[in-house]
Protein backbone atom coordinates (compact mmCIF):
# COMPACT_ATOMS: atom_id res chain seq x y z
CA UNK A 1 0.00 0.00 0.00
CA UNK A 2 2.74 2.18 1.31
CA UNK A 3 4.50 1.65 -2.01
CA UNK A 4 1.72 2.29 -4.69
CA UNK A 5 0.82 5.73 -2.96
CA UNK A 6 5.27 6.24 -3.06
CA UNK A 7 4.98 5.94 -6.86
CA UNK A 8 1.63 8.12 -7.09
CA UNK A 9 3.48 10.66 -5.05
CA UNK A 10 0.56 10.86 -2.40
CA UNK A 11 1.47 12.01 0.62
CA UNK A 12 1.50 9.47 3.70
CA UNK A 13 3.27 9.06 6.86
CA UNK A 14 4.66 5.74 7.64
CA UNK A 15 2.89 5.37 11.56
CA UNK A 16 -0.58 5.49 9.83
CA UNK A 17 -2.70 2.29 9.79
CA UNK A 18 -3.89 0.06 7.02
CA UNK A 19 -7.55 1.55 7.18
CA UNK A 20 -6.48 4.66 6.89
CA UNK A 21 -3.92 4.08 3.75
CA UNK A 22 -6.58 2.16 2.16
CA UNK A 23 -8.93 5.29 1.70
CA UNK A 24 -6.38 7.14 0.71
CA UNK A 25 -6.07 4.55 -1.57
CA UNK A 26 -9.92 4.31 -2.92
CA UNK A 27 -9.58 8.21 -3.08
CA UNK A 28 -6.89 8.38 -5.69
CA UNK A 29 -7.27 5.76 -8.05
CA UNK A 30 -9.50 6.55 -10.19
CA UNK A 31 -12.01 4.11 -12.09
CA UNK A 32 -10.83 0.95 -13.19
CA UNK A 33 -10.79 0.74 -17.16
CA UNK A 34 -12.88 -2.35 -18.91
CA UNK A 35 -11.62 -4.13 -22.11
CA UNK A 36 -14.95 -4.96 -22.90
CA UNK A 37 -15.85 -1.08 -22.51
CA UNK A 38 -13.07 -0.13 -24.66
CA UNK A 39 -14.13 -2.37 -26.97
CA UNK A 40 -17.69 -0.99 -27.01
CA UNK A 41 -16.79 2.77 -26.91
CA UNK A 42 -14.46 2.21 -30.13
CA UNK A 43 -17.30 0.81 -32.21
CA UNK A 44 -19.38 4.55 -29.96
CA UNK A 45 -21.50 2.10 -27.95
CA UNK A 46 -22.43 4.03 -24.42
CA UNK A 47 -22.25 1.37 -21.78
CA UNK A 48 -24.61 2.45 -18.56
CA UNK A 49 -24.06 0.69 -15.35
CA UNK A 50 -26.30 -0.65 -13.60
CA UNK A 51 -26.07 0.20 -9.56
CA UNK A 52 -24.61 -2.77 -7.65
CA UNK A 53 -27.02 -5.24 -5.35
CA UNK A 54 -30.29 -3.35 -7.35
CA UNK A 55 -31.28 -6.71 -9.87
CA UNK A 56 -34.90 -5.05 -9.34
CA UNK A 57 -32.98 -2.23 -12.05
CA UNK A 58 -31.94 -4.75 -14.30
CA UNK A 59 -34.27 -5.49 -16.81
CA UNK A 60 -32.60 -9.02 -17.96
CA UNK A 61 -33.52 -9.94 -14.29
CA UNK A 62 -37.18 -9.12 -14.78
CA UNK A 63 -37.11 -11.55 -18.13
CA UNK A 64 -35.35 -14.08 -16.49
CA UNK A 65 -38.11 -14.20 -13.66
CA UNK A 66 -40.71 -14.17 -15.94
CA UNK A 67 -38.78 -17.26 -18.09
CA UNK A 68 -38.93 -19.75 -14.27
CA UNK A 69 -42.52 -18.58 -13.83
CA UNK A 70 -43.52 -20.06 -17.47
CA UNK A 71 -41.39 -22.69 -16.92
CA UNK A 72 -42.79 -23.66 -13.26
CA UNK A 73 -46.33 -22.88 -14.60
CA UNK A 74 -46.06 -25.52 -17.70
CA UNK A 75 -43.62 -27.81 -15.53
CA UNK A 76 -46.60 -29.70 -13.78
CA UNK A 77 -45.35 -33.78 -14.12
CA UNK A 78 -42.57 -32.11 -12.21
CA UNK A 79 -40.10 -34.25 -14.59
CA UNK A 80 -36.14 -33.06 -14.91
CA UNK A 81 -36.36 -33.99 -18.43
CA UNK A 82 -38.77 -31.76 -19.13
CA UNK A 83 -36.72 -28.73 -17.88
CA UNK A 84 -34.36 -28.06 -20.71
CA UNK A 85 -37.25 -28.22 -23.45
CA UNK A 86 -39.90 -26.21 -21.05
CA UNK A 87 -36.84 -23.93 -20.94
CA UNK A 88 -36.15 -23.55 -24.36
CA UNK A 89 -40.07 -22.81 -24.69
CA UNK A 90 -40.24 -20.04 -22.26
CA UNK A 91 -37.42 -18.36 -24.01
CA UNK A 92 -38.71 -18.72 -27.31
CA UNK A 93 -41.93 -17.32 -25.94
CA UNK A 94 -40.32 -13.85 -24.65
CA UNK A 95 -41.70 -11.04 -27.08
CA UNK A 96 -40.24 -7.69 -27.93
CA UNK A 97 -43.41 -6.18 -25.73
CA UNK A 98 -42.48 -8.05 -22.83
CA UNK A 99 -39.21 -6.53 -23.20
CA UNK A 100 -40.33 -3.44 -23.49
CA UNK A 101 -43.16 -3.99 -20.83
CA UNK A 102 -40.33 -4.74 -18.29
CA UNK A 103 -38.26 -1.97 -19.05
CA UNK A 104 -40.49 0.62 -18.62
CA UNK A 105 -41.07 -1.16 -15.12
CA UNK A 106 -37.43 -0.31 -14.79
CA UNK A 107 -37.65 3.37 -15.35
CA UNK A 108 -40.94 3.25 -13.72
CA UNK A 109 -38.74 2.34 -10.56
CA UNK A 110 -35.93 4.40 -11.05
CA UNK A 111 -37.90 7.85 -11.16
CA UNK A 112 -39.27 6.18 -7.63
CA UNK A 113 -35.90 5.81 -6.24
CA UNK A 114 -34.87 8.99 -7.28
CA UNK A 115 -38.20 10.45 -5.76
CA UNK A 116 -37.61 8.60 -2.61
CA UNK A 117 -34.10 9.76 -2.40
CA UNK A 118 -34.91 13.33 -2.20
CA UNK A 119 -37.30 12.56 0.24
CA UNK A 120 -34.85 11.51 2.16
CA UNK A 121 -32.28 13.99 1.77
CA UNK A 122 -35.10 16.60 2.79
CA UNK A 123 -35.90 14.62 5.76
CA UNK A 124 -32.22 14.06 7.12
CA UNK A 125 -32.34 18.27 6.40
CA UNK A 126 -34.87 18.66 8.68
CA UNK A 127 -33.80 16.47 11.22
CA UNK A 128 -29.96 17.25 11.45
CA UNK A 129 -29.42 19.58 14.80
CA UNK A 130 -26.36 22.13 14.90
CA UNK A 131 -25.13 21.84 18.42
CA UNK A 132 -22.72 25.18 17.62
CA UNK A 133 -23.60 28.18 17.68
CA UNK A 134 -23.45 31.62 15.51
CA UNK A 135 -20.67 32.81 17.97
CA UNK A 136 -18.43 29.87 18.43
CA UNK A 137 -14.75 30.07 16.58
CA UNK A 138 -13.39 26.87 14.94
CA UNK A 139 -10.95 26.57 17.84
CA UNK A 140 -13.46 26.62 20.29
CA UNK A 141 -15.47 23.43 18.68
CA UNK A 142 -15.48 20.52 19.68
CA UNK A 143 -12.73 17.80 17.23
CA UNK A 144 -13.13 14.13 16.85
CA UNK A 145 -9.63 14.08 16.42
CA UNK A 146 -7.14 13.32 19.49
CA UNK A 147 -5.55 16.28 19.91
CA UNK A 148 -1.87 14.88 19.74
CA UNK A 149 -2.44 13.52 15.73
CA UNK A 150 -3.49 15.03 12.79
CA UNK A 151 -3.89 10.96 11.15
CA UNK A 152 -6.99 11.36 8.97
CA UNK A 153 -10.11 8.98 10.00
CA UNK A 154 -11.17 6.73 6.99
CA UNK A 155 -15.00 7.45 6.40
CA UNK A 156 -17.26 5.46 4.19
CA UNK A 157 -21.09 5.93 4.77
CA UNK A 158 -23.64 5.07 3.30
CA UNK A 159 -27.11 7.08 4.00
CA UNK A 160 -29.57 5.72 1.24
CA UNK A 161 -32.89 4.21 2.21
CA UNK A 162 -33.60 0.74 1.53
CA UNK A 163 -37.21 0.71 -0.20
Amino acid sequence: MQEWLRQKGIYFEDTWRKAVLFELIKQNKGPPTFAVEELLTAHRHEVLRLPPYHCDLNPVEKIWSLVKRKVADENVAQDPKEIVKLTVEAFESITAEDWTAQCTHVEYLEEEYLKNDGLMDEEMDRIIISTASDTETESDSVSIHSSDSDVPMATDHNYSIKL
